[in-house]
């Protein structure tokens, strides 16, 4: 098959020029349009007419079809048009022709309808058209006639109104060309008025978005919808798509109707229309079409009586009306055994069905995304409910933005894992759940599989895999970080202790009198004094934080500087490219590690060369320290100052030594016994002296208070 292929073209859609792509093959004229999706397919046989004409001051093919309707496509080349005649006249046997438009601007000339479109010229030559189907009404004053028309939100410029003055001439009184020209109007372009007929009415529909009851009016060029608070009135060129899906219930079905331009209410936009049916609801209808009409207008494709489940009556109207297939669901079924998803966007609960050509969501806000506008699909965990039941479902699309979709059941995440693999998308950080939920005796225990939690073991494993593979030793942030924490905890005591410390085994009698036995002296702790336990912790503390101090190796200022391996010198060099807003040292980090390990030795070379070159540096350098002197200067001074540091080291441990040893305990037990044998209130009297003796004092006090204790012992 030959196809002939042009990108960057556009088609004027109600005052919008939309991209899109253009296809000329063998069978007819395609055309994608780039926002919405929508394919435009033209047969061989429907073409009538070819015609080469500028339209948005480049040059375009004007294609009038065998029913009247006229299209335009612009943004080709001048060079394009031998390419576009040799085909046509080669596959299709038709010629395609120049036309120039008439540009001088003049306002006067013939106006006459030809087909579907509204067209005015001077001499046989055309200055504009307009598709009868932009026009909402057309009214009759006199000698002149009034197009109204359509109006698109998106465009930046809109033609609201139109007036023609038809003069009557005076030889023909009984001739009027105001309304020839209006009846000519609604006979061809298929116009009826609010007032005239309508194909169908539908009766008190409900409409889940925008929310209410509503009457349908279907004519042939628009629809309108009665409410009790709105009314709507919506042109059915502006349907793009049709969508027909069932509930999750099995009781109600759901037909959207995409729609561009959309409906507006107030500063709310409605880009689709949803209408809710019971499937058991049923309908007679009779449409207010003659049966030659419906055979001429419709080939034979809807009968005048139509009957049945209202569901289907009304997509087989819109089927044959708007010319257009509905889009119903694939092969994908999900662990309820229907095509819909339970989840939440944005805290709205909806449905998710996931489709042959894209996703569609019911329904608030009710979206269509395409396969084409999505970059990748990502399985997180669900920050909402029991983590361990639900997981997130996020799709990313290529223009930057994202569709996060929460509260989805895991017995979901092989569906939508599976599906998203037969249809090639990319799916970022998550894999296949090894065990399934059928595969769980367990279910519903605090031990539930979460497939987060089992895709990121997964990756650890692989990783811890590879960094064993690895040439390079990779600096590893998270374990740096873990290790600082797990330092910071030991230097500073597990908060897991009691406020009540005790010693090696602590009994109180009734009398509170802490009184022991004098066996089991060892075994039996004594409560300590809260504020001594305060001074204790800080004492140790200090101990650590000088012992830390003392370890701390010193480094010679005059050193050369050591060689930098290779990762880190590509890490440095890249750092600013892999950070995104939002990303963390350590997300930075993880992310220089993964890409250096999927780098090729070829990449690897540059930096594995200049690695080597620092290497031969440092070893120079050091080279030129060590043979000046340097080095041996530095060590003389660090053995000199490592003398002094033992020292201080015994004399605290020696002071420490007799406020520990069993004398001072002997001195204190025996202080209480002996308070015990006085009276109450000379037993309070001794104890709050001792109580402030407690205190922390000096080092020479502390050991002459021990030594004056033991002396009082013996006595």
């Amino acid at each position: 098959m030959t196809n002939l292929e042009f990108g960057g073209i556009f088609i004027e859609d109600m005052g919008i020029l939309e991209n899109g792509f253009v296809r000329f093959s063998d069978n007819g004229f395609h055309f994608k349009n780039d926002k919405t999706g929508k394919i435009t397919n033209l047969g061989n046989s429907d073409i009538k007419r070819l015609e080469w004409q500028r339209l948005g001051n480049k040059p375009g093919v004007r294609i009038a079809l065998q029913d009247g309707t006229v299209l335009r496509f612009g943004g080709f080349k001048d060079t394009d048009f031998d390419k576009v005649k040799e085909f046509t006249n080669l596959h299709w046997e038709k010629e395609i022709e120049q036309n120039d438009l008439m540009i001088k601007g003049w306002n006067y000339g013939t106006c006459e309808v030809k087909g579907k479109n509204i067209e005015f010229g001077w001499e046989d030559k055309r200055i504009y058209e307009i598709p009868c189907t932009n026009v909402s009404q057309v009214l009759a004053n006199k000698n002149e006639a009034v197009l109204e028309f359509h109006q698109n939100e998106d465009a930046p410029v809109a033609l609201m109104e139109m007036r023609f003055h038809m003069p009557v001439d005076a030889e023909d009184e009984d001739h009027d060309p105001v309304e020839e020209f209006r009846k000519a109007v609604l006979a061809f372009a298929g116009l009826e008025t609010e007032t005239g007929q309508a194909i169908a009415t539908l009766p008190d529909i409900l409409c889940t978005v925008p929310r209410g009851r509503y009457d349908i009016k279907v004519y042939p060029n628009h629809l309108s919808l009665h409410g009790k608070t709105y009314d709507y009135k919506i042109p059915i060129k502006s349907i793009t798509r049709l969508f027909l899906v069932p509930h999750k219930d099995g009781r109600h079905v759901y037909f959207v109707i995409s729609l561009n331009p959309p409906i507006r209410q107030g500063q709310t936009r409605y880009s689709y229309l949803v209408l809710e049916f019971i499937k058991e609801d049923d309908i007679d209808l009779e449409l207010g079409f003659t049966d030659e009409q419906l055979k001429e207008q419709y080939g034979g494709k809807l009968q005048r009586e139509l009957s049945g489940p209202l569901f289907e009556v009304v997509s087989k109207l819109f089927r044959v009306l708007v010319n257009m297939k509905i889009t119903v669901p694939g092969s994908f079924i999900g662990n309820t055994g229907t095509p819909a998803v339970q989840c939440s966007h944005k805290q709205n609960p909806g449905l998710l069905y996931p489709l042959e050509k894209g996703f569609l969501f019911i329904h608030k806000p009710p979206m269509y995304v395409r396969f084409e506008e999505i970059s990748s699909l990502h399985f997180a965990r669900s920050d909402v409910g029991n983590v361990t039941r639900t997981f997130d479902f996020e799709i990313e699309l290529k223009a930057g933005a994202s569709l996060v979709f929460n509260s989805v059941e895991k017995e979901e995440y092989n569906k939508l894992y599976d599906y998203a693999q037969n249809k090639h998308i990319r799916i970022r950080n998550a894999k296949k759940m090894d065990n399934t939920v059928d595969e769980d005796r367990f279910a519903g225990s605090d031990d539930e599989i979460d497939p987060y939690k089992q895709t990121v073991k997964a990756e650890g494993r692989q990783r811890e895999e590879s960094d064993e593979d690895s040439e390079d030793d990779d600096y590893d942030l998270d374990e740096d970080i873990k290790k600082r924490e797990k330092n910071k905890d030991s230097s500073e005591g597990s908060g897991s202790e009691p406020d009540d410390e005790y010693d090696s085994g602590s009994n109180s009698d009734d009398s509170g009198s802490a009184e022991s036995e004098p066996d089991d002296e060892e075994e039996v702790p004594k409560k300590k004094n809260k504020k001594d336990k305060e001074v204790r912790e800080k004492k140790e503390k200090k101990e650590k934080n000088d012992g830390k101090k003392k370890g701390k190796v010193e480094k010679d200022p005059n050193a050369p500087k050591r060689a930098t391996t290779a990762y880190m010198l590509w890490f440095l060099a890249n750092r600013v490219s892999l950070k995104e807003d939002g990303d963390s040292v350590a997300d930075v980090a993880k992310k220089g590690g993964e890409t250096w390990r999927k780098m090729t030795s070829d990449d690897k070379k540059e930096w594995e060369e200049k690695a080597a070159e620092d290497k031969e540096r440092y070893e120079k350098e050091m080279k030129e320290y060590k043979s000046s002197g340097a080095a041996a200067e530095f060590a003389a001074k660090k053995k000199e100052s490592g003398k002094s540091a033992p020292a201080k080291s015994s004399s605290s441990a020696k002071a420490k030594k007799p406020a520990s040893g069993p004398s001072t305990s002997k001195a204190k037990s025996k202080e209480y016994i002996s308070s015990e044998s006085d009276s109450d209130s000379d037993a309070e009297e001794k104890k709050q002296p001792k109580k402030k003796e407690k205190k922390p004092a000096p080092k020479e006090e502390s050991e002459e208070s021990s030594e004056n204790s033991s002396e009082s012992d013996s006595d």
